[in-house]
């Protein structure tokens, strides 16, 4: 059965809107994703790396670090960094240094930051968030090499990453 013009017109145009409504929706999440993680990078991760040196600067004190403290040792560093009129940056959890980054069509990545003098740890992060993080801080994806550095978590699928500060 041959389809008549006005139905082959109809259907073409159908397949014309549907692939530009597919695009436009895979571009529009993909703008909402850089936008999120931008702002990850920029409003969060940065304001630590300057929450660190500041804190540094100021001559302020680390309290000590057993390897099994993290939640109480974060509480005191920020105790410590607003005593010294330091203010943590924004998060959108109730701690600090604990970031929910939910991405559209992506798992939710539970990222936990961890400061030290010389470096900032950072729990959680995907390899996608890594690769993107990495890029803005060193210019290159490398998990090895530069200021930005991880090692996958093979049980959880993440990356944990260290990001030398001085």
């Amino acid at each position: 059965m041959a389809l008549s013009g006005w139905t082959a017109d109809r259907l073409g145009a159908i397949l014309v809107y549907l692939v530009a409504s597919g695009l436009a929706l895979w571009a529009g999440t993909k703008l909402i994703n850089h936008s999120i993680e931008t702002k990850f990078y920029k409003d969060y991760l940065i304001k630590w790396e300057l929450n660190v040196e500041t804190f540094l600067e100021k001559g302020g004190k680390w309290p000590e670090f057993t390897g099994n403290n993290h939640v109480s040792y974060m509480d005191e560093v920020v105790k410590r960094m607003n005593s010294l009129n330091i203010e943590p940056p924004k998060s959108n959890t109730s701690r600090p240094y604990t970031y929910r980054l939910d991405l559209l069509g992506g798992e939710l990545e539970k990222i936990f930051v961890l400061t030290f003098p010389e470096r900032l740890v950072i729990f959680g992060m995907s390899p996608k968030t890594f690769s993107k993080v990495d890029r803005y801080i060193d210019g290159v994806v490398d998990t090895e090499s530069g200021k930005f550095t991880g090692r996958e978590d093979t049980k959880t699928a993440t990356i944990t990453a260290q990001w030398r500060v001085q």
